[in-house]
């Protein structure tokens, strides 16, 4: 019988395809099969770049994938990580803001400095009718940090010395200084020779301050008058008493000694009192290896109050009372020595 020889060509194709199928171990190989079905699932067309991955190959590509998956499970989601950042990165401490130009730090009248200084000032009132006499329309603090720096020292020194703690004790006194002397004593701290007045030293060896804060000047203000004091924060230390008859030579500043006070201050209780100015004022002076110093350190200028002085008529009227009605009423007694 004659033979198709299309026939036995179908025949050698079809076993030699079947012959490529199996390998010489006699296994057919499952990878080219399950890559073609993988690929029908996932809508792939086959000869897209989709090859049988070499044995030699596969264990690397598996270590691959796992390092990948890896990573990719300890790292967090990039919403994740932004939502963890955003409190560190954005969140801030709220501060409360001051304004504070170099030497001065100035004070909102509604602000709680404010009012405090108020208060120390109406608690060193020598007459109780003061109050609602003055009004304070403007503070600010005073940001030495040089003299601040001294006043410590000095306080640190005294106490090496065994100051007792009265004589430690740090206490308020005023000043109604020239409009023109005002920032040099803010800057440079208050120096001997500033006042003419001699009462209790020699005005060129130390200072003087005025013990109450509505006795500033030895005339009564008028009313209407107005300008700046500044608040000192001094210590006394060791004080020494002087009477009005003392002779001048005994009233000399003594190294044994921080502050004069006069004998007769007791006796001043009221503004119209003789002398009232003179006798409550108070002398500070220092020593340095038996030499005055030309700046006492244990005075300290703490702030500087703007005033205006509107008299006793205007003090009974309530409006213009009602700002010292919330002061405490210590105010009238005064806290000086």
């Amino acid at each position: 019988m004659a033979l198709n020889p299309s026939a036995v060509g179908k025949r050698d194709s079809d076993y030699t395809e079947t012959t490529d199928l199996h390998p010489k171990g006699g296994e057919p190989q499952k990878n080219s099969a399950a890559t073609s079905a993988t690929a029908n699932q996932n809508g792939d067309q086959p000869g897209c770049g989709d090859s049988v991955m070499p044995e030699q190959e596969a264990p690397e590509r598996r270590r691959s994938m796992q390092a990948d998956a890896r990573s990719f499970s300890s790292s967090p989601l990039p919403a994740q990580r932004s939502t963890d950042e955003l409190p560190r990165r954005n969140f801030q401490i709220p501060r409360k803001i001051r304004e504070r130009k170099g030497l001065y730090q100035f004070l909102p009248p509604e602000s709680r400095e404010f009012e405090d200084l108020v208060k120390i000032i109406s608690s060193f009132y020598l007459d109780a009718s003061s109050r609602g006499t003055f009004t304070y329309c403007k503070a600010r603090l005073i940001h030495n940090e040089l003299l601040e720096k001294e006043f410590i020292e000095k306080r640190r020194e005294m106490k090496q010395e065994g100051r007792t703690e009265q004589e430690l004790a740090e206490s308020y006194c005023f000043l109604f200084p020239d409009k023109s002397k005002l920032q040099w004593i803010c800057e440079k701290g208050l120096s001997v020779g500033h006042c003419k007045i001699n009462t209790l030293g020699n005005p060129s060896v130390g200072v003087y301050l005025s013990k109450y804060s509505d006795l500033l000047q030895i005339n009564p203000f008028e009313v209407g008058a107005f300008g700046d004091m500044i608040i000192f924060k001094v210590m006394r230390g060791r004080i020494k008493h002087i009477h009005e008859n003392t002779p001048k030579n005994a009233i000399e500043s003594s190294p044994k000694f921080d502050c004069h006070l006069s004998k007769s201050a007791n006796r001043v209780t009221s503004l119209l009192s003789y002398r009232a100015f003179e006798l409550t004022q108070q002398y500070f002076f220092e020593f340095a290896f038996d030499e005055i110093k030309a700046r006492p350190r244990h005075v300290c200028p703490y702030a500087v109050v703007s005033f205006q002085y509107k008299g006793k008529e205007a003090a009974a009227t309530p409006m213009a009372a009602h700002r010292f009605n919330t002061i405490s009423s210590e105010g009238s007694k005064g806290n000086g020595i």
